[in-house]
């Protein structure tokens, strides 16, 4: 799959639009280097996973934080442009491949636990999507309003977040585990609409909100549902979303207005309450001690993991042609990177890809 067209438009779907709140407090705001020295990663491992038996594309959609499990899909020889009709969710542990059987359009499970429940969602045959968990080995429709809903994070508890579709766009929701739900996460004041994107251990929940105006901050919601909008470089008109949490850090994308729809990576220290743009791009994933993996644009292969202001590019295949390979996830100790690698280009002329794990410990 071209991973930027794919993940561009995956956020913009969901909603990720919004304001920060009246009274928002001020940051402090770190700005990462513009001179980092990328360094070829000596010890990383890439390992790929299995493609199933009459299928030939592969993509990584989530991993837990401990690096066990992973959520992936494959597509059929037939693959539709972009995500494939077809496409098959499926869950990697130990060597051992699952096959979850989601029903409808674009099934993906989008995040998962080290007890191998996974959150996800499929498009119905009414054209609303329909959010789902998997839990020891049963698919559940998870209850969303009639205008359909997305589950994109989960976590060790099995409490699940995303968002319950509206005409504005959407509302961040929250599923507990108890199986209570969905409780909507209240939107500040000015907000129209938002999105709940991951969830930690402890409640805190990470996403986005937006105004009428489509102006996205990066947010978050305490496990009391008190709301903050997380900083943002003051030097930059920027758009923000928060995706992934690992411990105090929170990682996501910065939009600037005029510039295109490539998004830049950041990170937030949420302990420090700072902000900084990363030197690695698109689907940034963060550890526990703040290490980002994602994608370098100038370099070989594209793909790569950020230590500090150290930019690491992982071994993967150099296809300028298609973006190169990307770096979907990182584990909570950053040994463990997954992402996607180049095979081929089919008949049609589409990317074949294959999911991939890295392991630099």
């Amino acid at each position: 799959m071209m991973q930027t067209k794919r993940i561009t438009r995956r956020l913009i779907a969901a909603g990720i639009a919004g304001a920060a709140a009246a009274g928002a407090t001020t940051f402090a705001v770190q700005s990462a280097s513009a001179e980092e020295a990328l360094q070829a990663a000596q010890s990383c491992v890439r390992t790929a996973l299995p493609i199933p038996e009459g299928l030939v594309s592969t993509g990584v959609s989530g991993m837990s934080d401990d690096g066990s499990v992973i959520a992936y899909y494959a597509l059929p020889l037939d693959q539709s442009w972009p995500d494939g009709l077809g496409a098959f969710p499926r869950l990697y542990s130990d060597g051992e491949v699952t096959d979850v059987p989601m029903p409808g359009d674009h099934p993906r499970l989008h995040d998962v636990n080290a007890a191998a429940e996974a959150a996800g969602y499929a498009t119905g045959s009414n054209g609303h999507d329909v959010p789902y968990l998997w839990s020891s080995g049963e698919l559940t429709e998870l209850p969303v309003g009639e205008d359909g809903g997305r589950a994109l994070g989960i976590n060790e508890g099995g409490d699940v977040v995303g968002m319950s579709q509206t005409f504005d766009g959407g509302v961040p929701v929250l599923w507990p585990a108890d199986g209570t739900g969905p409780v909507e996460l209240p939107l500040p004041e000015g907000a129209t609409s938002g999105v709940a994107h991951d969830i930690g251990t402890d409640g805190l929940v990470l996403g986005a909100v937006s105004d009428q105006d489509g102006t996205t901050s990066a947010y978050s919601w305490t496990a009391d549902g008190e709301g903050a909008a997380l900083p943002v470089p003051e030097d930059a008109d920027v758009f923000a979303v928060a995706t992934d949490l690992n411990g105090d850090w929170a990682s996501g994308q910065l939009f600037v207005p005029g510039a295109g729809t490539q998004p830049m990576g950041a990170r937030w220290n949420l302990a420090e309450g700072t902000v900084e743009r990363t030197a690695v791009d698109l689907e940034v994933s963060v550890s526990a001690d703040g290490t980002v993996a994602g994608y370098v644009p100038g370099t070989v292969t594209k793909v790569a993991y950020q230590e500090g202001d150290t930019v690491v590019e992982l071994p993967g295949v150099a296809v300028p042609e298609f973006g190169g390979d990307t770096a979907e996830e990182i584990s909570a100790d950053g040994t463990l990177i997954t992402g996607n690698v180049y095979i081929e280009t089919d008949d049609a002329g589409l990317p074949v890809t294959n999911a991939v794990v890295w392991d630099c410990a």
